[in-house]
Parts: C-alpha cells; sequence; structure tokens
C-alpha cells in the first residue's frame, strides 16, 4: 500500500515537473528578445581625447630593424618571434598566496613588457627573452625597471639577451648571440 502511494506521488510529482518545463519553454519561446545594447547607461558623454592619444607604431623604427633581422634568424632556428610581450605572459603569481600579496605582485609586472620573445615552433614554450637596449634605457626611471627585470628573471632563470641598440644589425652576430643565450634549463619537461 506505502508503495503505491509513493508511485503516486512521484506520479504526480513527474507530471507537474513535465507541465512547468513546457510551460517555461513556452514563456521563453513567446517574450521578445531584449536587445543588448552598449549605450551608457548613465547618459555621460566620453572626452577620452583628453586622456589618450593614438599611437602610430607599435615598435620604434630601430626595434623594427632589430626585428627584421631577427626573423631571419628565427625562421633558422624554428623559432617564433613575439614582440612587446607583457610580463604577465610570460610570467605568473603563485596560487598559493594570499589574495592582496597576488595582486601586489601582479601590478608590479602589469604595465611592463620584453622587447621581444622568442618561442619554439612546435609548441610555443618560451626559449629566449630580448631586451634591445636603446638611450631610453638610460632615463632614471627606466634603470631602475631594468634592474627589476635583470633580478626577477634571473631569480626565475628565464633565459634574458640584453642586446644593444646599433645602427646596423649583423645577422651571424645576432645569431650566435642568441643560440649562446639560449640556456633551456628552466624550460625543460
Amino acid at each position: 500500500m506505502l508503495k503505491k502511494l509513493i508511485d503516486a506521488i512521484c506520479q504526480i510529482f513527474n507530471n507537474f515537473l513535465i507541465k512547468y518545463n513546457n510551460e517555461i519553454k513556452t514563456q521563453e519561446i513567446s517574450q521578445p528578445k531584449q536587445e543588448i545594447t552598449t549605450q551608457n547607461t548613465t547618459n555621460e558623454t566620453y572626452k577620452y581625447k583628453q586622456y589618450y592619444k593614438p599611437k602610430r607604431y607599435v615598435i620604434s623604427k630601430n626595434e623594427l630593424k632589430f626585428y627584421s633581422i631577427l626573423l631571419e634568424i628565427a625562421k633558422e632556428l624554428n623559432l617564433i618571434v613575439f614582440a612587446q610581450v607583457s610580463l604577465y605572459n610570460i610570467l605568473e603569481t603563485r596560487p598559493n598566496l594570499d589574495y592582496k600579496t597576488r595582486i601586489t605582485y601582479f601590478n608590479k609586472i602589469a604595465s611592463k613588457s620584453i622587447d621581444f620573445v622568442l618561442v619554439d615552433k612546435e609548441n610555443c614554450r618560451i626559449k629566449l627573452c630580448i631586451e634591445l637596449d636603446d638611450c631610453t634605457h638610460q632615463k632614471p626611471e627606466r634603470v631602475n625597471r631594468d634592474i627589476f627585470i635583470n633580478q626577477l628573471f634571473k631569480e626565475l632563470e628565464i633565459d634574458l639577451l640584453r642586446y644593444p641598440a646599433y645602427k646596423v644589425y649583423y645577422k651571424e652576430t645576432l645569431k650566435k648571440r642568441i643560440q649562446e643565450s639560449i640556456k633551456d634549463h628552466y624550460y625543460k619537461d
């Protein structure tokens, strides 16, 4: 008798769920779709021109000369070149840190980038980071940034090549420096 009562209650409940689900589906179909807008809901007018100006070039003319030679070398060494890579794409904060500490140390790298990164063509594994040291690296704030990068990369054993800026780049000289600088000690499985 109890079994029949439980079966009846289950049947009523199942019928209710089926009816309820059908009503929900019908309501979803009959309701007009709401348009998604990107309009500012506070009707504020933004005047971004007072805060920003467009950069016309991603890299400097000297970096472009260097990049052209670097592309040739990378092809020969079965590598890919990335330019202006954010530090947060090269390293990350440790997940075991508390939130405040993670944010503090993330902010130290968030707005910094490396001029060029060479990666393995097969798996995109980082092989070498390259900083092209031009005259901007002599500015006091840039010197402090370079010291930070040098210490960070040394401690984390990330291969970094600092290459002086020249008017002309010699492919074989640069290729030799790259090959000498790739150690693979950190990036092995």
